[in-house]
């Protein structure tokens, strides 16, 4: 079954992120988001919850190396885009608040809209 995001954060800054690699969850919290179902934007504080992820990897800028997500990552400031691929794997580039461009590739992970 082919995943569709249902909502997306495009450009809209983060006001909060907490990052529990340990135990695979990620929250990242917004003052609002675009609902792709209602074609909407829609004004409403909201923690988006990425959890039990089955692999992470992450890519530098340009580079065209994976690494860990561990050795890579930071606290995000925007997500730039996100997408499932084919193989059920979450991609997504967001800039951190140093100012560098990741790019996250997440196996099969369960998304919340909280």
């Amino acid at each position: 079954m082919k995943n569709k995001l249902a909502y997306s954060f495009d450009d809209e800054p983060v006001s909060k992120f907490c990052c529990d690699l340990d135990n695979n969850k990620i929250e990242i919290y917004f003052k609002g988001y675009f609902d792709l179902i209602e074609d909407k934007y829609i004004e409403k504080s909201c923690v988006w919850s990425i959890e039990n992820w089955k692999e992470a990897k992450s890519r530098i800028g340009d580079d065209t190396k994976l690494y860990d997500l561990t050795k890579s990552v930071g606290i995000f400031s925007l997500i730039l885009y996100m997408k499932y691929s084919e193989d059920d794997v979450l991609e997504m580039l967001v800039n951190t608040v140093d100012n560098r461009y990741i790019t996250i590739f997440l196996k099969e992970p369960i998304l919340k809209l909280l």
